[in-house]
């Protein structure tokens, strides 16, 4: 899940946790009609979360990790998420 970070079955395009899987820390992001948001209110990419990344060169969307904020991984790659 691109806002918890865990792997455990619940729908997670509407997922409102508002701390990760293990509940070490606050999320970070939260979904906004499907949509990945920031808590300050920019948009996520969705697609940069999954384990092959986002495909689409140009968009407003930013590439960073909806669990740690970092711009080297996304959710799937997160050292954060549930294993």
């Amino acid at each position: 899940c691109a806002v918890c970070l865990g792997r455990h079955a619940h729908q997670t395009v509407e997922c409102s946790a508002t701390q990760t899987w293990d509940k070490q820390f606050e999320t970070f992001a939260e979904r906004i009609r499907k949509g990945l948001w920031t808590k300050d209110g920019k948009q996520i990419c969705t697609g940069w979360q999954r384990d092959e990344g986002c495909t689409t060169p140009k968009h407003d969307a930013r590439h960073i990790c909806s669990g740690c904020r970092a711009a080297t991984h996304g959710a799937q790659k997160c050292p954060r998420a549930q294993k």
